[in-house]
């Protein structure tokens, strides 16, 4: 400590640097292993009341049960990554503030990046996916200081629908990758996308074959009845094959879903069938996330809280179904229009399906735009280095991570103003906690983030 009034150069009172960089490490892991997994039961205890059983939801077994407790790897990895960014964040930070005599705030974009060194706790995608959105997040903080001073602007930049452009062209690179290149979308991600839309693995197999150019098997693929208008539209090859050159996958294919026979109903239904899926994952999102880090706001006003996450939740799920509504619009009325089927069909189609982006509220859309168009990024570079346009870089994710970490945090401690809101309050909810002891269970550590609610508003 640096003075008798027993405060540290980097401003917690009461506390050693040791016991400092300690109980935020510990707070922060169980902080981010509640809303993990707390969206993961929240949503099944939903999915489970849904399912025409309620009384399931308070199962213990079907909740908690080995079979469902696939969250808990994913839990502790992003708290062992959270609880090593902050805890060595401050370490850093207060180590160096008291053997150099430097200002912390001087010291925020070292010990940011070594902080940025907890994001090996996480799986190589995630870390990957993670440092592109935060990249994005620090383009967008760094372009904010330079005009802020006077210093440039991109034309264009004060287009009131620039979020939408951006969001529209990271869709088209998304969705054309979803069905032509899966392997170069986040696994996981793709999987959400495949649940969430009316079409099946199979049938995206089907599509992507015929567009290489390959003889596809459609037995199988057709809803009843439809088998011989669908064969006919195609050659046959080698006599009695069940696999046909066909100039596109027909439409009764990718009605399978549904078994819908017009486009039109397959459309209605595939949208309403996305809003009923996705409706409790949202809920979860919108819910689960608030209630534990703004745990005193939602203890406050609980029934406000539930009614503002319903609404967001059915805003962003009438979102979501209108984007696969337009996507599948869009993707038939080619088939109908043309009779057959092209590549270029499924960026216009994500470029369509991005209007949807509508429906959000203004500050929810940039938000989303920057949250997907990393994931467009990715699927773009692992397209390029698939076919080997570009040299693989050893361990590049981690070196980009460290690198926006170190940025972030600086432009945190010296100039806030220039972040998002969302991203300011998110960086201060698990970081600034200058004078709280170390808590002695979890239990402590969450009621000291219940008691940080007004500090994180000042």
């Amino acid at each position: 400590m640096t003075s008798a009034t027993n405060r540290c150069a980097c401003g917690h009172v009461g506390t050693s640097c040791t016991e400092h960089a300690l109980s935020s490490f510990w707070r922060s892991f169980v902080l981010a292993y509640m809303v993990r997994a707390g969206v993961a039961v929240f949503s099944r205890g939903v999915g489970l009341a849904r399912s025409g059983r309620p009384r399931d939801a308070l199962n213990i077994e079907l909740l908690f049960g080995e079979k469902h407790t696939f969250y808990r790897e994913e839990a502790v990895r992003l708290g062992m990554f959270l609880g090593s960014f902050t805890g060595g964040y401050h370490a850093v930070r207060c180590q160096l503030s008291r053997r150099t005599g430097m200002s912390p705030k001087r010291l925020a974009l070292l010990a940011g990046g070594v902080g940025g060194f907890g994001s090996i706790f996480l799986k190589k995608n995630k870390r990957r996916a993670y440092g592109l959105y935060l990249m994005a997040r620090l383009a967008q903080s760094g372009y904010a200081n330079q005009k802020k001073k006077g210093r440039f602007h991109f034309w264009g930049s004060h287009w009131d629908h620039g979020d939408v452009l951006l969001f529209a062209l990271s869709s088209a690179q998304v969705m054309y990758s979803y069905v032509m290149r899966p392997e170069t979308l986040d696994r996981g991600f793709w999987n959400f996308i495949v649940r969430a839309g009316p079409i099946g693995k199979e049938t995206l197999a089907a599509v992507r074959d015929n567009c290489n150019g390959k003889a596809v098997d459609l037995t199988g693929l057709l809803i009843p009845g439809a088998t011989s208008a669908a064969l006919a539209a195609g050659t046959l090859s080698g006599g009695m094959s069940s696999s046909v050159f066909v100039p596109c996958v027909p439409c009764a294919a990718m009605h399978r879903s549904t078994g819908c026979p017009s486009c039109a109903s397959h459309v209605a239904q595939s949208s309403l069938a996305t809003f009923r899926k996705c409706f409790p994952f949202y809920l979860s999102i919108h819910l689960v996330p608030y209630a534990i880090l703004n745990a005193r706001k939602a203890l406050a006003s609980p029934w406000k809280t539930v009614a503002n996450a319903a609404a967001a939740t059915a805003r962003s799920t009438t979102f979501i179904s209108a984007f696969v509504g337009l996507y599948m619009s869009t993707v038939c009325a080619s088939r109908n229009a043309f009779a057959r089927d092209h590549r270029a069909l499924y960026y216009v189609a994500g470029v369509v399906a991005a209007s949807a982006l509508f429906v959000e509220k203004k500050s929810r859309r940039a938000e989303l735009a920057l949250y997907l168009m990393p994931r467009a990024v990715d699927a773009f570079v692992n397209t390029v280095n698939a076919k080997r346009l570009l040299p693989a870089v050893p361990h590049a994710e981690l070196a980009l991570f460290v690198a926006v970490s170190a940025g972030l945090m600086h432009l945190y401690e010296n100039e806030p103003d220039t972040l998002a809101g969302f991203l300011r309050d998110t960086i201060r909810r698990f970081v600034h906690r200058p004078n709280a002891p170390l808590p002695k269970s979890a239990s402590e550590a969450v009621l000291q983030a219940c008691d940080d609610d007004d500090g994180a508003e000042d």
